[in-house]
């Protein structure tokens, strides 16, 4: 009796020592089980936060983009004008020339036409003299 009764007691023992290594062991667990959960709601976090971060920026290069654009639009409808204008310049410069040939054209005929009657009152004059 007094051997099973030692026997009992050391398995009681043994069992309290299994025992607690298991509460421990389960404590340990539960903590990198909680570890591991702030983890992972610090990951969840900082995904969320990178995602926020990236979707901003992505508004970012889309608004520059189209500010882009706009300004790409603006000067191309600038440059339009302006060719428009340089060409109404030139067509303006081509009739103000051709009236300055016309004007020039008959100014030549004009001095023609005194040159010859100048060169007839000449010829009279040397007939009513002679």
């Amino acid at each position: 009796d007094a051997a099973a009764a030692k026997r009992t007691q050391e398995l009681e023992a043994a069992l309290a020592k299994q025992q607690d290594a298991a509460k421990a062991a389960e404590a340990q667990f539960q903590q990198k089980l909680q570890k591991s959960e702030a983890t992972a709601k610090d990951l969840s976090a900082a995904e969320a936060s990178a995602q926020k971060k990236i979707a901003e920026l992505e508004a970012a290069i889309a608004k520059q983009q189209q500010a882009v654009s706009s300004k790409d639009a603006a000067a191309a409808k600038r440059t339009q004008e302006l060719e428009a204008a340089l060409e109404k310049q030139q067509d303006a410069a081509k009739a103000a020339e051709a009236q300055f040939q016309q004007q020039l054209q008959k100014s030549e005929a004009k001095t023609k036409d005194l040159t010859a009657a100048e060169a007839s009152a000449l010829k009279k004059i040397a007939e009513l003299e002679a």
